[in-house]
């Protein structure tokens, strides 16, 4: 028997993803580039062709996610609802290096007991925590959740309620989303399962 269905969408290209650095906070007021509009014009139309029961779209803090998720609440005759604690993860002392330090000094950021965390930010359990407590108060509410968030604290979110290995999952980009990536997730007795997802997967 399914309790609840949730729809998790990474927002749409920005400038940032382009030049492939690490912000954190400071990329909070990015905007979509025009690659990334049409990414969430395709998006709201994914959505739309769903026929969803009520849907609620909820985004974060930022200005990407915001643009990303607006196309998709004009289509369904919803408003977006800014949602406190599902922003993206805090690089700290990392901010400034290249996307391509993920991989190759990812064993710098791998800490005991199955951790992930940049020194002087965020952990994937600092992540997970927030992101859970924020769906905690639209998952109990009708209709259907679509959540608009970023790239590294969707992976955390994934990680925490597919409750699955860490470190393995972040070294394996097994969670990467694309930009305006959708992805379904069920839950039944059992817990949370993700329902489909494309099979090309990477991080942007």
């Amino acid at each position: 028997m399914t309790f609840s269905r949730l729809f998790l969408a990474r927002h749409g290209q920005t400038t940032g993803n382009v030049a492939g650095v690490l912000r954190g906070v400071d990329s909070q007021h990015d905007e979509l580039t025009a690659e990334g509009h049409a990414q969430a014009q395709a998006l709201a139309r994914k959505l739309a062709a769903l026929n969803l029961d009520s849907p609620r779209i909820y985004a974060s803090t930022y200005t990407r996610t915001q643009q990303t998720a607006a196309p998709a609440a004009e289509l369904l005759g919803v408003s977006v609802t800014v949602l406190e604690g599902i922003q993206e993860i805090d690089p700290g002392d990392w901010r400034g290096r290249p996307y391509s330090d993920l991989k190759t000094g990812f064993d710098e950021l791998v800490g005991p007991d199955d951790n992930v965390s940049f020194p002087g930010g965020e952990s994937q359990r600092d992540v997970a925590d927030r992101f859970e407590t924020a769906l905690r108060s639209v998952l109990g509410l009708p209709g259907t959740p679509i959540v608009v968030s970023h790239g590294g604290a969707l992976t955390s979110l994934l990680i925490r309620l597919l409750r699955v290995p860490v470190v393995e999952s972040w070294r394996s980009d097994r969670f990467a989303q694309a930009n305006a990536e959708l992805t379904e997730l069920i839950q039944t007795i059992d817990g949370w399962q993700i329902k489909q997802r494309p099979e090309k997967i990477w991080r942007i």
